[in-house]
């Protein structure tokens, strides 16, 4: 009693309490960045479900005929200024098989 009062707790527990200590505090500290790490996925998952609904949706629509071409904004300068210039795509060609090919990402 007298000891640890002079010295602090920490000398009079055993060496393996002290250990114990320590690994409770590093599995603390992973299961924070694990959490941290968990979210960011979680949050990348759902914009990736959203992108590939709305891809679906854009391919789908495609396919019942219902062709809806983007227009793009193009810029030219005209005497120093930047004027934005509308210009319509053209459709792509249909596949000759009539067959969608998957395209995966390395």
């Amino acid at each position: 009693m007298f000891f640890s009062r002079i010295f602090g707790r920490s000398l009079a527990e055993p060496r393996y309490i002290r250990r114990m200590r320590a690994y409770l505090q590093e599995a603390r500290m992973a299961m924070l960045e694990h959490s941290i790490a968990a979210e960011y996925y979680q949050s990348s998952a759902e914009m990736y479900a959203e992108r590939a609904a709305r891809l679906e949706d854009e391919l789908m629509a495609w396919e019942r005929g219902e062709q809806h071409v983007p227009e793009f904004m193009h810029r030219r300068a005209v005497h120093g200024a930047v004027t934005p210039k509308p210009v319509a795509m053209e459709p792509a060609p249909s596949p000759s098989g009539g067959s969608v090919g998957m395209v995966r990402a390395a």
